[in-house]
């Protein structure tokens, strides 16, 4: 054999090594990128069930006549809020004649809470203490302060 004749072997051997090692490489580098999109789709499919196993509580306050208050206390979640209690931590400047129990709020629902604010009550900010189970924790807790 002639070098003539070993010039096109060495040069198709190196085609053919450098071929294989891009595909090897790229293979690589696709198996990476699929478990980070596979890893990525687990957390959000994860995320997505446990959104959907909470209940979010919040309140609002609604005036209406002559010291009335309405506080409604709402489920914003996605899941029942199971022996919902509703404390007002502190002095507060409300008679409230209809103390609701633990009680149960389904999702996008709400309770109402009637008080009458003291006459000549100067505090006009009112905190309120939540505690509730939901299919996601047994012991959720949560405080909020309003504006009266």
């Amino acid at each position: 054999m002639t070098i003539i004749q070993i010039i096109p072997f060495v040069i198709s051997a190196v085609a053919l090594l450098l071929s294989l090692y891009t595909y090897f490489r790229h293979d690589a580098k696709i198996k990476k990128q699929n478990a980070l999109i596979n890893q990525f789709q687990l957390e959000r499919f994860k995320k997505e069930t446990d959104s959907e196993k909470k209940a979010i509580i919040e309140a609002n306050v609604v005036k209406s006549e002559k010291g009335r208050r309405i506080i409604k206390v709402y489920n914003k979640g996605k899941a029942t809020a199971r022996n919902v209690i509703v404390t007002f931590p502190g002095e507060t400047n409300l008679i409230i004649p209809d103390y609701p129990s633990s009680i149960d709020i389904r999702p996008q629902n709400s309770i109402e809470i009637i008080a009458f604010a003291y006459e000549g009550s100067s505090g006009n900010t009112l905190k309120i203490d939540f505690e509730w189970q939901d299919d996601f924790r047994l012991d959720n807790k949560d405080s909020q302060t309003l504006q009266l």
